[in-house]
């Protein structure tokens, strides 16, 4: 077992002179230890230290907690910062408290020489377990707490997981330090006051060294999780094919090894749905008819299937413009509901489209009007242009038409009516 001593802290965090260390200090019994610690460990080797608290202003106590660690570190010639920060309502405090806490000090972390420390320790490992078991939750919620992960522009640091809670309370004694007991901790209608005050006292009695047992277990799943990550994102590499998901790819893997992949997709965009959530997009939006059109909704994304591809899209990809407006001349013009920039030019432009007359006017999802691009030899309704172009449906509300004297001339992006040499102006579109 590690001695808990400065020179644990510093073989485990490894800073560098210019390494930037900011302490989430709540003033309780876990990170006064760790301030003690860094404060100590900074006297055998130079790096940078700041200590952070965070007001959530939950506790009637929260500023004479803030002040109390304001005078810790000012006795410790420590750098001091306290943040306050706002919570809605009181329904999963818990969860919105550790939100809020997260994105306060993620502003701290700005480059990637910070290095973000909180207290956690093994106890808080065990818990995490328990909750994560009470969940039903995968390999990468039974692994726990990560000891070092990106955060910000730099990284999270927990050095203290090796130790329990009641290790943290004899280097406390020893160095008579003092610390705050916040109120809330002896409330068991939170979860984790409700393991640590009923649960974990009875497994520990019984089996004294349950909380190595499972950090090993935790550090086994770790490693397999890991693997798995590595393995996955090769295969969402091979699946991305610029729009989104390519299904005909994505089929080729295991099933078990499709839902990593839907998994850590989703992943990139902050979402982390339930079980039965991804079984209903891979049975009503994967698994459609080839002519479906299926829509799920999460989180204020929509995933959508068209042409053999699985599409993420955020509200702003779906938006439908509500106007048109008119054009003359060369410029440029802002379009609504996000659809891009028109420019326009009496000179041709590269990827640009030839236009017959100098002012038109611009519309939207008039899919109905007949088209006949430069070259072809039939006019066709824009709807089936749009099918030969492979347009996705929700897509085709939002390109930019060009009517001139009532007649479709131009859709942008796609096609012009006008042969080059008969241009009066250019139109070009970015997205």
């Amino acid at each position: 077992m590690p001695e808990l001593s400065p020179q644990y802290l510093l073989e485990t965090l490894a800073p560098a002179p210019d390494s930037q260390l900011v302490l989430a200090l709540s003033g309780g019994l876990d990170s006064m230890v760790l301030l003690q610690l860094l404060a100590q460990a900074q006297k055998l080797q130079p790096f940078r230290l700041q200590a952070v608290y965070i007001h959530h202003g939950i506790s009637q106590h929260a500023d004479s907690w803030g002040a109390f660690c304001a005078h810790a570190c000012q006795a410790l010639a420590v750098p001091f910062e306290q943040k306050k920060v706002q919570i809605d309502g009181s329904d999963n405090l818990e969860h919105k408290a550790r939100v809020a806490r997260y994105q306060a000090l993620a502003h701290f972390i700005s480059t990637d020489k910070h290095i973000l420390l909180t207290a956690h320790h093994g106890d808080d490992q065990l818990e995490t377990l328990l909750l994560a078991l009470k969940r039903g939750a995968g390999a990468a919620g039974l692994r726990g707490i990560a000891q070092r992960r990106p955060f910000g522009a730099g990284l999270l640091c927990r050095p203290l997981l090796a130790f329990s809670r009641s290790e943290l309370a004899q280097y406390a004694a020893a160095q008579q330090l003092q610390w705050v007991d916040d109120d809330s901790n002896s409330d068991s209608r939170f979860e984790r006051n409700f393991i640590r005050q009923q649960l974990t006292p009875v497994l520990t009695q019984r089996w004294p060294h349950f909380r190595q047992s499972a950090a090993r277990s935790m550090a086994h799943l770790a490693a397999l999780q890991q693997l798995a990550d590595h393995y996955t994102t090769q295969a969402l590499s091979d699946c991305l094919n610029g729009q989104g998901l390519d299904l005909n790819r994505l089929a080729a893997y295991l099933p078990v090894q499709q839902d990593l992949v839907l998994r850590q997709w989703l992943a990139k965009a902050a979402l982390n749905p339930q079980t039965q959530w991804l079984e209903t997009l891979k049975q009503q939006v994967i698994a459609a008819r080839e002519d479906a059109t299926p829509v799920l909704v999460l989180e204020g994304y929509q995933l959508r299937r068209f042409a053999g591809t699985l599409y993420l899209l955020k509200p702003e990809h779906v938006a439908l413009p509500q106007a048109g407006a008119e054009f003359t001349g060369s410029g440029s013009l802002t379009l609504p509901a996000a659809c891009g920039t028109l420019l326009f030019s009496e000179t041709e432009m590269p990827a640009g489209l030839a236009l017959p007359a100098r002012s038109g006017q611009l519309v939207f999802g008039r899919l109905s009007l007949r088209f006949k691009p430069a070259g072809a030899a039939n006019s066709k309704p824009l709807k089936q242009w749009f099918k030969l172009w492979q347009v996705p449906p929700w897509q085709r509300q939002r390109i930019p038409l060009v009517l001139v004297a009532g007649e479709l001339v131009a859709v942008a992006g796609y096609a012009s009516n006008t042969a080059p040499e008969q241009a009066k102006l250019w139109l070009s579109w970015q997205r």
